[in-house]
């Protein structure tokens, strides 16, 4: 089965089951494109504060159709009964509205080379190449993941191979990290969910990470070969560290996207406060036949309810224009 063939299908096991939900109240237009606010990063919290049930119920009357990132995902201690509870309340609220949701970030390692070197953080803070370890530490972030994948109604995790080892040979870093992803992608694909690749930065928000473009994070996926993986195509990130979107007009990129995320660059903030052409960017991706998430991962240049409202009808604009 092809990737997005398999993304389908789970998709549409979810608006089956979890996603059935009925009408909900005299809302705004809905939108054609799924744009996907991460609750709380910054958009809609000046108008509906941070508590993910309200911002929810603001994005629906906005006539969003999804939103993402609806809640942390932390492998250094369990989860407690009360942040449980919280992520079955999200799910619950997100099928009462009628809201997808969209991916969790929850295994993109920035700092330790994991993936590239099969290394691990000791409890005392060492860090280590053991092998048994690492596969262990994955296979136990999956399970919790999953747990908080089901809960709140969510197929895709976001994933990352960790940082470059500096004295280890590219070619095997590159190696280990499709042996690792390879692993990781079989557990998910036999559990029905689908990670997505990040690529990030290294000018200005995360230097030393292995993965630093979609074009890498796509051959990596292609090699990984398997229905369960492909790349979270963050505009941000890739302009930042390309000064371009070129790589969109790359196949085997176009073909690995699973989902988009959006700032302007260089501020991280709503598009139209930088340098980034979104107006043809949405018009791009959308006539090329993308009809997925498209996460909101900005700040924003003024925190403000009024800057809220202004935000919104930015991306009505843009939804016009497809």
């Amino acid at each position: 089965m092809h990737r997005r063939d398999f993304i389908k299908a789970l998709s549409a096991a979810a608006c089956a089951g979890f996603f059935a939900a009925p009408s909900f109240g005299a809302d705004a237009k809905k939108f054609k494109m799924k744009f996907s606010p991460r609750l709380g990063f910054s958009f809609g919290v000046p108008t509906a504060g941070r508590d993910p049930i309200k911002l929810m119920e603001y994005f629906k009357g906005c006539g969003l159709l999804a939103v993402e990132g609806v809640c942390p995902i932390n492998h250094s201690k369990k989860f407690s009964p009360a942040e449980i509870e919280k992520q079955i309340q999200i799910g619950e609220k997100a099928r009462e509205l009628g809201l997808e949701v969209g991916s969790l970030s929850s295994m993109n390692e920035k700092d330790v080379p994991t993936m590239t070197a099969n290394k691990v953080r000791r409890a005392d803070g060492s860090i280590v190449e053991d092998k048994p370890a690492l596969r262990a530490m994955l296979e136990g972030q999956l399970e919790t993941t999953f747990g908080v994948l089901e809960r709140v109604g969510s197929k895709i995790l976001i994933i990352g191979p960790g940082a470059l080892d500096r004295k280890l040979d590219w070619r095997k870093q590159y190696d280990n990290v499709i042996e690792n992803m390879s692993f990781c992608a079989g557990i998910c694909q036999k559990r029905g969910f689908v990670m997505e690749i990040e690529a990030l930065n290294t000018v200005k928000d995360h230097p030393g990470v292995f993965c630093v473009n979609n074009t890498l994070a796509a051959r990596i996926a292609r090699d990984v070969d398997s229905p369960a993986c492909g790349i979270l195509y963050d505009i941000y990130h890739e302009y930042m560290q390309a000064g371009n979107l070129s790589s969109l007009d790359d196949p085997n990129v176009w073909k690995s996207i699973v989902s988009f995320h959006v700032a302007d660059a260089p501020g991280r903030n709503e598009p139209g406060s930088g340098e980034i052409d979104y107006a043809g960017v949405f018009k791009k991706i959308w006539d090329k036949g993308y009809r997925g998430f498209i996460g909101l991962e900005h700040g924003q240049t003024v925190k403000t309810p009024e800057k809220d409202a202004e935000i919104l009808k930015t991306y009505r604009a843009f939804d016009a224009r497809v």
